[in-house]
């Protein structure tokens, strides 16, 4: 996945042409509705002359202001009694009751991306998708997921030092990433971890992408970053407060339903890399938030490249996936050239 930064201005943008059909999805309601049943059109009319009448009193301040106060009361009795008298006139005609109500696609936030001082759901959500899009990984899990994952790769050969060959190890392997995916429904936290490794080309990234493909189709959140993406495009800039349109990004590392870390290990490793790392595993721990992380690095080079409180904390929380065998890239590079 490529990183690109997504401009707030752009989402902001998708909400406002939404906001504008939907307005246009109710004027041509409201239009089919008034030639169809002109006394709703009338019980609209009545109100809005009533409002703005009253309105109009409040504002100019002449008058006993009770009195006003009182008419404008009145004037909501009686408004109430015509949007009643409008939904048993739909419902009459066959349609329903709040088919003249205001359209939102997203009830939550109206429209607007935002709950209060707090981004809804849904923005996050277009955040998210727009980052896919721009990086082509919708194209990638259409080529990379569980029914176009070849066993033909993985010998049936043993090897030294391994229980089991590599064709039974993936074979397992597979089985319990099915099993994480099928049993990601059925909690709303604490689902369980993944912690993929291997040497170069043996079907980590693509064992990945088979399990994004799978829980996002189930309707979860799953936020996919490189190790390079993460800290040096996310966390780095935003941290050091230089790009603050990232922290909604930032705040969906912890928040996201499924956080991927995909090779972790290709990035620059200091000491700014291993305290967020560890703030990231432990901090989504607590919170029973699932994250599944991939890397060149064995359990031994991972502890001492990053530190004991990382290898540790993977050790207690997460399930290990050991991918051996053969380099499929050159499987596949020799096979090509091979007639």
């Amino acid at each position: 996945m490529i990183f690109e930064p997504v401009r707030i201005s752009d989402i902001m943008h998708q909400y406002e042409q939404t906001r504008q059909e939907n307005e246009g999805l109710l004027a041509w309601r409201r239009e089919e509705i008034y030639n169809k049943l002109p006394a709703i059109k009338e019980l609209d009319e009545a109100s809005n002359s009533s409002y703005l009448s009253t309105a109009l009193a409040m504002l100019s301040g002449n008058g006993d202001k009770a009195a006003v106060a009182e008419d404008y009361k009145s004037v909501r009795a009686q408004n109430r009694q015509r949007t009643a008298k409008k939904k048993q006139l739909l419902v009459e005609a066959g349609y329903p009751e709040n088919y003249l109500e205001p359209i939102y696609t997203c009830p939550l936030c109206e429209d607007t991306g935002s709950i209060g001082q707090e981004r809804c759901s849904c923005f996050r959500d277009k955040l998210i998708n727009q980052l896919y899009l721009q990086s082509n990984l919708t194209n990638i899990l259409e080529k990379e997921n569980f029914n176009t994952f070849s066993l033909d790769y993985y010998s049936k050969e043993m090897l030294a030092g391994y229980d089991f060959s590599p064709y039974d190890n993936i074979v397992n392997i597979l089985s319990s990433a099915k099993n994480f995916v099928d049993n990601f429904s059925k909690s709303s936290s604490h689902r369980g971890n993944i912690f993929i490794y291997g040497e170069v080309g043996l079907g980590k990234t693509f064992l990945t992408n088979c399990i994004a493909k799978e829980i996002l189709e189930k309707g979860h959140q799953v936020f996919y970053l490189s190790a390079n993406e993460l800290f040096q495009n996310i966390l780095s800039p935003y941290l050091m407060g230089q790009e603050k349109d990232l922290a909604e990004l930032y705040k969906y590392v912890y928040n996201c339903e499924l956080l991927i870390i995909d090779d972790l290990g290709t990035e620059l490793i200091n000491s700014f890399t291993v305290t967020n790392l560890f703030e990231i595993i432990n901090k989504r721990n607590i919170q029973g938030r699932s994250t599944l992380i991939s890397s060149n690095l064995g359990l031994k080079d991972l502890r001492i490249k990053y530190s004991e409180r990382i290898i540790s904390r993977i050790i207690e929380s997460y399930t290990v996936f050991n991918i051996y065998g053969e380099n499929i890239r050159y499987q596949k590079r020799f096979n090509s050239t091979n007639y």
